[in-house]
């Protein structure tokens, strides 16, 4: 075997084990209390960031990390666009300011799933292959993802018989809040019949959104027309 076959076949060697090394996926990992089910990328990155210690809904939030290897590496550069020198150098600073601790960190995926279990508010991260039956795993959603609401389950208001009998019809407004899971928490009425608002508030409340990374206020009219 020639010297360059050799050299070949040891930087062969290097990148496979590399590639066996270093995770395929990261999962973020929460308490199983938080009510999120997804997280915007920025939201996620300013919170291991330390510039923000509450989600957009204002649960309080302990970001926790894995110490130094591949799974760490992997999350830095994946959603904080840094390595373990520069994120370790950004911590210390932050820690010789006053401005912020240094965040707790965990030696393996399963100690991680551990303390993430039953520490409330706490998010962290693991390897894709890594058991998380006892946590929540968030969905990381782009920042573009935060926009308009789809509708996926809507259900209509009963015409309420005694004004529909009396031809009475009108429109309603109603401001919706709803969850990142899609569902409506709560229903305000701006406007309308307050008999038809009564119909439309039972109803909208029924209604389900496609998910988001955090709550949104939607204004919707909800139309009663007699028919014919």
């Amino acid at each position: 075997m020639t010297r360059i076959q050799r050299l070949m076949l040891l930087a062969a060697w290097i990148l496979i084990t590399n590639l066996q090394s270093f995770p395929r996926e990261i999962k973020i990992v929460a308490s199983p209390d938080l009510r999120a089910e997804t997280i915007a990328a920025g939201e996620l990155k300013s919170l291991f960031l330390l510039q923000r210690r509450t989600l957009r809904d204002g649960t309080s939030i302990e970001p926790v990390l894995q110490k130094p290897g591949a799974v760490h590496e992997a999350f830095l550069k994946e959603y904080l666009g840094r390595d373990g020198e520069e994120i370790r150098a950004y911590y210390q600073g932050l820690v010789f300011t006053g401005k912020a601790s240094m965040p707790r960190e965990m030696s393996s995926d399963a100690e991680m799933v551990a303390y993430v279990a039953r520490t409330r508010g706490a998010i962290g991260y693991v390897s894709g292959g890594a058991n998380t039956d006892s946590v929540k795993v968030l969905t990381v959603a782009p920042e573009s993802f935060r926009s308009e609401r789809i509708l996926l389950k809507r259900v209509e208001p009963e015409y309420p018989k005694e004004l529909q009998q009396r031809r009475i019809a009108g429109t309603v407004r109603l401001a919706l809040t709803v969850s990142p899971r899609g569902s409506v928490e709560d229903v305000r009425v701006m406007g309308g019949n307050p008999i038809l608002a009564e119909a439309a508030e039972k109803a909208a409340k029924e209604w389900v959104y496609f998910p988001s990374a955090t709550s949104s206020t939607i204004e919707v009219s909800i139309a009663f027309a007699v028919r014919p």
